[in-house]
């Protein structure tokens, strides 16, 4: 399981505002719904019975009192009978039927206590007091008329309850936060849970160099990546390469050419033909190859369909030549994907790999096995947004 910091918590909020933002709201949405906008239209009628002694002149005792605890589970059980619904659905003249009387009710028992409560909803105000009332005192009735026992009394009589906004906004905004809350959680747990690759950090605890990163300041991963070329490898050829097909490696790599001539010998070849500003009768095939002066440089920029040029003998000892001829020989190459990279490691001493955060780090160690078992070395890794 990964560590991670507060650093990389903030950032993973910034990435993952979907994932926090969407609970939220659908927290938020429900709970106003069923506290604002459904409630808002209904109205609660509210009313409790209390089960007490036979006797208003018996003193309380104990057995009195585990007589009332008794009498209160066998009295709830008349609220699931559904002759009480259909006597209280006659008398409100059929305008509710048994079913959705029941439905419309909500009804608590507190042996211990003896006290039954009820809440009746409605959309009409009167309605849900009236049919209360004559829950209540059904409930009664069929307690005399079954046990003959009048001793069920009201502790509150039948009366509406008067609905509260801010009542309903309080619940809505606290089923926010819990969403915020919710939201936030996830996210931790999808970092810590990720082998996506977050920062330059993660590649450093692989165990890898890090020669940047291109996206926070391009500028001193050119000048890291030319100083580490400059004291770990000597008269090389060296392929620039990315994990991600999306993303180009061109600009980069003319950059750190144009940086590195300066002080060294040094030839640029674009593989890939991405230089527009490239006439194409100066590109080169595997039988004529053209050194250019561009920007200052020595540069090759290939043909289309330069896999063929980079797989040709004629080319190899071209490369050769160059590397006889220049400290440096520079390759920006096609992503790992193509075939590019792969057929250049026959003549590459170093590969340069970039990547970003789409890239899982089980992937970036089986790429970089893969082409360390060709026996190419891989100078180190830059980090791209």
């Amino acid at each position: 399981m990964r560590k991670i910091t507060t650093e990389q918590l903030l950032k993973s909020a910034k990435r993952n505002i979907l994932l926090i933002l969407i609970p939220a709201i659908l927290l938020f949405a429900l709970v106003f719904y069923k506290t604002v906008i459904k409630e808002y239209k209904s109205y609660k009628s509210t009313a409790m019975l209390m089960v007490t002694g036979q006797s208003k002149d018996q003193a309380i005792s104990y057995n009195n009192i585990i007589l009332n605890e008794k009498l209160a589970n066998i009295y709830s059980g008349f609220l699931e009978s559904s002759d009480l619904y259909s006597d209280v659905g006659k008398k409100m003249g059929g305008v509710l039927t048994p079913s959705e009387i029941k439905a419309n009710l909500e009804y608590d028992v507190n042996p211990q206590g003896g006290v039954i409560s009820f809440t009746f909803s409605d959309t009409n105000a009167d309605r849900a007091k009236d049919c209360l009332t004559l829950i209540t005192e059904e409930f009664r009735n069929y307690a005399l008329k079954l046990l003959n026992m009048d001793n069920i009394n009201y502790l509150q009589k039948p009366q509406l309850e008067k609905y509260s906004l801010t009542k309903g906004m309080i619940f809505s905004m606290a089923g926010l936060f819990a969403g915020l809350l919710l939201g936030i959680l996830l996210s931790i747990l999808k970092e810590i849970l990720s082998d996506r690759i977050r920062d330059e950090k993660d590649i450093e605890d692989m165990g890898l160099r890090v020669l940047g990163n291109i996206y926070e300041d391009e500028k001193a991963c050119i000048y890291t990546t030319k100083s580490t070329i400059n004291h770990l490898t000597e008269n090389a050829v060296i392929g620039i390469t990315s994990i991600n097909p999306k993303k180009s490696t061109y600009d980069f790599s003319e950059k750190l050419a144009q940086t590195m001539s300066t002080s060294l010998g040094l030839c640029l070849i674009d593989s890939m033909g991405e230089n527009k500003n490239v006439e194409k009768k100066y590109q080169s095939s595997e039988e004529d190859v053209k050194i250019l002066r561009y920007k200052d440089m020595d540069f090759i920029i290939l043909r289309e369909k330069s896999d063929r040029i980079l797989d040709s003998y004629a080319f190899e000892e071209k490369i050769f030549d160059l590397k006889n001829t220049y400290n440096y020989v520079l390759i920006n190459e096609s992503s790992l994907r193509g075939l590019g990279p792969i057929i250049s490691l026959r003549y590459e001493d170093y590969k340069i790999v970039v990547v970003n955060e789409n890239i899982s780090m089980e992937k970036l160690i089986r790429k970089i096995k893969a082409i360390e078992d060709m026996g190419c070395k891989v100078l180190g890794v830059i980090y791209d947004k």
